[in-house]
């Protein structure tokens, strides 16, 4: 058996999402679950044995219209 350690990897992410997939909740969880396979896709391609512990989506109440980034 491979010798393993475990590690924990915190991050977060910012997505835009449209303004009609936010109102639909059936499809705003299709994106969230996409979103999860997505992101667990890879290091489960490579071998890893990798287990979304916990998953939060926080909603913003300070949605963007996309507005340019000024910079």
């Amino acid at each position: 058996m491979v010798e393993t350690k475990k590690i924990v990897l915190k991050m977060d992410i910012e997505i835009d999402i449209p303004k009609d997939i936010m109102s639909d909740k059936k499809r705003l969880r299709k994106v969230q679950e996409g979103i999860l396979k997505v992101i667990s896709k890879g290091p489960y391609e490579e071998g890893l044995l990798f287990n979304i512990v916990k998953a939060k989506f926080d909603i913003s109440p300070n949605s963007s219209e996309n507005k340019p980034e000024s910079g």
